[in-house]
């Protein structure tokens, strides 16, 4: 199978990623990163088109930055995949694990042109899925908290055994954050050829998040 991969920067759709790759069948040759018009920024995340660039040479993957708007994102998502399938792609890899409502929406726009959707984490438990991940030895960083769910000391921590457990405390919260508490940046891990070097930045804010800025 030749799939692109849906690519925000974070811990999920790498762990996606890892996952597909394990079928010696199946191809990774295209990250897809929709990114915001203008400001160069996926949207939510915080993260820089830059470093999202960083991450694909590491990974030695092609990447394809889309810049759209939220009001024609599905449109301009259509015009990529449309892309990449004449290119030779026939799938779409998503992050996504138990949000049935985001999954029945990608799988309707991926039919729409022409691909499968398929989702390597669905249905499986997100604390399972962190203790895995921190297992494999990526490297990670939350770049982004929603301020109602996590305190602001969330921000700039690296995901390991401590972070899993604190995690723990707050009910409300999502292991994995598969309801956006907090978005990550992974900068090392098995299929990087090499780690990436950053630094932290500004913390700035929104009416709903803060903001680590890693350049």
């Amino acid at each position: 199978m030749k799939a692109f991969v849906s690519w925000s920067s974070g811990k999920d759709c790498m762990h996606a990623l890892y996952h597909f790759l394990k079928n010696p069948e199946n191809q990774a040759v295209c990250l897809l990163n929709m990114s915001g018009e203008g400001n160069g920024q996926p949207h939510s995340h915080g993260i820089s088109s830059a470093m999202i660039r960083k991450q694909a040479a590491r990974l030695n993957i092609p990447l394809l930055q889309k810049a759209t708007s939220r009001g024609n994102y599905e449109k301009n998502m259509k015009e990529a995949i449309a892309r990449l399938k004449s290119e030779g792609v026939d799938a779409g890899v998503f992050g996504d694990i138990y949000l049935q409502e985001h999954r029945t929406w990608i799988e309707r726009v991926c039919g729409e042109a022409g691909v499968s959707a398929v989702f390597p984490l669905w249905d499986k438990s997100t604390s399972g899925l962190m203790e895995q991940f921190i297992t494999e030895r990526f490297k990670t960083i939350v770049v982004s908290v929603r301020k109602e769910k996590l305190p602001k000391s969330f921000l700039g921590r690296l995901i390991d055994n401590d972070f899993l457990t604190d995690i723990h405390t707050f009910p409300a919260t999502d292991p994995c954050g598969e309801n956006g508490e907090y978005h990550t940046f992974v900068f090392d891990g098995p299929l990087f050829v090499a780690p990436i070097l950053f630094e932290k930045g500004d913390i700035t804010e929104d009416d709903k998040h803060w903001f680590l800025d890693i350049k």
